[in-house]
């Protein structure tokens, strides 16, 4: 009677309620055949009169796959009918397998819709673990999953993902992120300054007072956004984009550089080979090793000497990059702005062509770089990193489905995957958000005479056969 149970239980029905039930393995499908006990002085729901049991109908239900094998509810429903002569209205007995309109079970919708829930599993992925057609699991995603506007968090992250569902001539969707609770809020469109600013006119105002924290990357059209919807709002740009411009300054003036030495000195092998001495962190005092370029041991260190030692602008340059890094690093807010002015005049002075447009930079984003080493969530920086992980989240989405082309149903999936306050709701009233194709234009169907010279090849061709 193990099997027995173990069906039962999946069903989601008590064993009292069950009057038969038989399990049949017929080309590699497991099906169950289920009767209820028949409920006890059932009444016309219409006049209140006493039925009797007009017919039974099988009512089919796909149902969860049983160790790997599809599976199949058969289920004998009642019909009755009322003895009423003036009535004679006829109904079914109540439904504990699925919706009406359906032919899936309730497990089965479960199943599926938390599979919805997993960014690693396709549409496709999903419908082959349920025996469903892709077009089905589409279908129930836009059903299910009806995602409304989420309200503004305290701290707002705001960055883009790259995607071809971009609209308006754009190449990048606006992601919305709140950065206290690590979830995903919103995506827009795409990231213009037309696209946000519509977004955020439909928001109450006493909503958005409440969003105290904006973090951006260095994009301007974020911040004129903010400053101008987010009344109370502190706006800190990105620290890792800013450290993205330094270094590139000073990777223009390493390759630069090692473009001028000839091809196989000493300058070009250390510029070429060891760069990454200067650019990242080693432990510079390792153990000596053999190196064949100059045939004689050396460590981390005796390298990043011969490095500095190529070019007092490189020894500058590197200077001035550890000076920020450090500023980036230990600074508290109340000592920012000073040490930050400081740092600018250092640049300025040293006026190296490669820092110009990072000089400029801080300039131009002053108060936002400032704004990042306050504190406000878990004594961390305000950064976009947050918004960084939930885009790698969507560029996972993104490629396991090989991407999205209707934006309304990424934005749908993409909430539901990375957003624990959204739910799915089962529902019997089904909808469908995929696009519309163009017309088909009118066309009138002609039929057109054989040529002579097939007309021959067939009369040939029956005198051969007879």
């Amino acid at each position: 009677m193990a099997i027995h149970d173990f069906i039962t239980t999946t069903l989601n029905l008590e064993e009292s309620k069950i009057e038969e039930i038989a399990a049949l393995k017929k080309e590699n499908r497991l099906i169950i055949t289920v009767l209820l006990k028949r409920q006890e002085d059932i009444r016309c729901p219409l006049c209140g009169d006493k039925v009797s049991i007009k017919e039974y109908r099988i009512r089919t239900y796909n149902h969860l796959p049983f160790a790997g094998m599809p599976s199949e509810i058969r289920w004998r429903r009642r019909r009755y009918l009322c003895k009423d002569p003036d009535c004679r209205h006829s109904f079914s007995e109540e439904n504990p397998f699925g919706l009406e309109n359906m032919h899936q079970s309730y497990a089965l919708l479960n199943s599926l819709a938390l599979d919805l829930k997993n960014n690693h599993y396709s549409f496709k992925d999903i419908a082959r673990r349920h025996g469903v057609s892709q077009s089905t699991v589409q279908l129930y995603a836009d059903s299910f999953l009806q995602v409304p506007r989420i309200p503004l968090p305290e701290n707002l992250g705001i960055d883009e993902i790259h995607s071809r569902m971009a609209k308006y001539g754009g190449s990048y969707l606006c992601v919305l992120t709140d950065n206290e609770h690590r979830v995903l809020c919103e995506i827009l469109p795409d990231r213009s300054k037309r696209t946000i600013s519509r977004y955020l006119e439909n928001i109450p105002l006493r909503e958005r007072e409440k969003v105290k924290y904006v973090t951006i990357d260095l994009w301007l059209p974020y911040k004129e956004c903010a400053l101008k919807y987010f009344p109370n709002c502190h706006v800190a740009g990105d620290p890792f984009h800013v450290i993205e411009h330094l270094t590139a300054g000073f990777s223009r003036l390493r390759i630069d550089l090692m473009n001028q030495c000839v091809y196989g000195s000493p300058q070009y092998y250390l510029l070429k080979k060891w760069h990454k001495l200067l650019e990242t962190e080693y432990n510079l005092d390792n153990e000596p090793r053999y190196n064949s370029f100059f045939r004689q041991k050396m460590n981390y260190r005796d390298l990043y000497n011969a490095l500095l030692n190529i070019s007092p602008d490189l020894s500058l340059a590197y200077q001035l990059k550890e000076l920020y890094r450090d500023f980036n690093r230990n600074t508290k807010y109340p000592e920012a702005r000073e040490k930050l002015e400081m740092i600018i005049r250092v640049f300025e002075e040293a006026d190296l062509y490669c820092y110009r447009e990072f000089v400029s930079l801080l300039k131009n984003w002053k108060e936002e770089i400032i704004n990042s080493f306050e504190r406000p969530c878990e004594n961390r920086k305000q950064s976009n990193a947050l918004s960084e992980n939930v885009n790698s989240r969507l560029r996972e989405l993104l490629l396991i489905a090989n991407g999205f082309a209707n934006f309304e149903r990424f934005r749908a999936r993409a909430l539901y995957c990375l957003n624990d306050h959204v739910f799915y709701a089962l529902t019997g009233k089904l909808i469908s958000r995929k696009r519309e194709g163009k017309k088909r234009g009118s066309y009138r169907k002609e039929s057109y005479p054989l040529r002579e010279d097939i007309n021959n090849d067939i009369n040939l061709f029956n005198e051969e056969a007879d």
